[in-house]
């Protein structure tokens, strides 16, 4: 048991070393940019549920995209997709699955076991939610789940970012640093999701909200969007990167001020119009906004 112990301690302490995208570093100096912020495509605006796995992966490939998430369904499904995207040269950057607080019996679905086993040797991140219980009351149970997804993570290579939606027991980046503090593993990070942090009404606050999250940041999600008139502070519009009101690039030179190096994702959920028209826009958008603030290394510099 001790032997056993020890290895699992040493794969999570060789993942965090060896995959270190989300780990915070000084924030760079104009030129540095290097390989900084991957910016991958949600599957919500990749032809979800409509174009085949090798569609999606040959469109954001040549689209420019550095990589797709996928939502988990069932263990065939996504063995599909990872073959797919293995073909294209493609990488999932994150997987994005349910797991409940309060449900000892069942917290997910057991079909993710198979899949964390299927990742072994990539750096894909486990994107996990924790949907129900009583939201501020049950952080043991909540990190259990994790640390229960943590073990498995770890004893494939692999990393968790925990997942704020709007609604669930974790609904903010706040919430997810209480509970990512309670598991206490060094595999387990925070998601800042620029949606849901809006929904949360947290649109004046997120320089706040991106320093309590900073030492746990390993991902960040980006989009455009605009307050619906008349509707409150949490009501905000989801748009393609490079449409709205909202201060995107403002947003993100805190990230980058944050230190946060790591994979940025776009988070196309509500977002209207042709798929393949809005993953242009949003690339578009996006080369132009990482130039202005991590300009790329000069030719010659070191």
């Amino acid at each position: 048991m001790i032997k056993a112990k020890s290895r699992t301690v040493g794969v999570v302490l060789a993942a965090c070393l060896v995959m270190g995208w989300g780990v915070a570093q000084p924030p760079a100096e104009p030129g540095e940019a290097g390989g900084a912020w991957p910016f991958f495509a949600f599957d919500n605006g990749v032809g979800r549920g409509v174009w085949p796995p090798a569609v999606q992966a040959e469109t954001v490939k040549t689209l420019g995209y550095e990589g797709i998430h996928y939502n988990y369904t069932n263990p065939k499904d996504f063995a599909a997709k990872l073959g797919a995207c293995r073909a294209a040269g493609v990488p999932i950057v994150a997987v994005y699955f349910y797991t409940h607080v309060g449900k000892t019996n069942a917290p997910y679905d057991p079909g993710i076991k198979e899949v964390i086993r299927m990742l072994e040797g990539t750096e894909t991140i486990l994107w996990m939610t924790l949907c129900d219980g009583k939201p501020g009351q049950q952080d043991a149970e909540a990190a259990a789940v994790v640390r229960d997804i943590a073990a498995q993570a770890a004893a494939s290579g692999l990393r968790v970012s925990l997942y704020p939606h709007a609604g669930f027991y974790v609904a903010t980046a706040e919430d997810a640093v209480r509970v990512v503090k309670a598991a206490n593993l060094p595999n387990v990070g925070v998601t800042v999701n620029l949606c849901h942090e809006l929904f949360a009404g947290n649109a004046g606050r997120l320089g706040e909200v991106l320093e309590r999250a900073g030492p746990h940041l390993n991902l960040v999600s980006i989009n455009g969007a605009s307050p619906i008139p008349g509707k409150g502070p949490k009501a905000w519009d989801t748009l393609p990167l490079g449409s709205g009101s909202f201060d995107t690039d403002g947003f993100l030179r805190l990230v980058r001020d944050a230190g946060y190096r790591g994979p940025i994702g776009h988070q196309f959920y509500g977002v209207k119009g042709d798929d393949k028209e809005k993953l242009t826009l949003a690339i578009r958008a996006w080369k132009a906004a990482k130039a202005r603030l991590l300009p790329a290394p000069r030719d010659g510099a070191r």
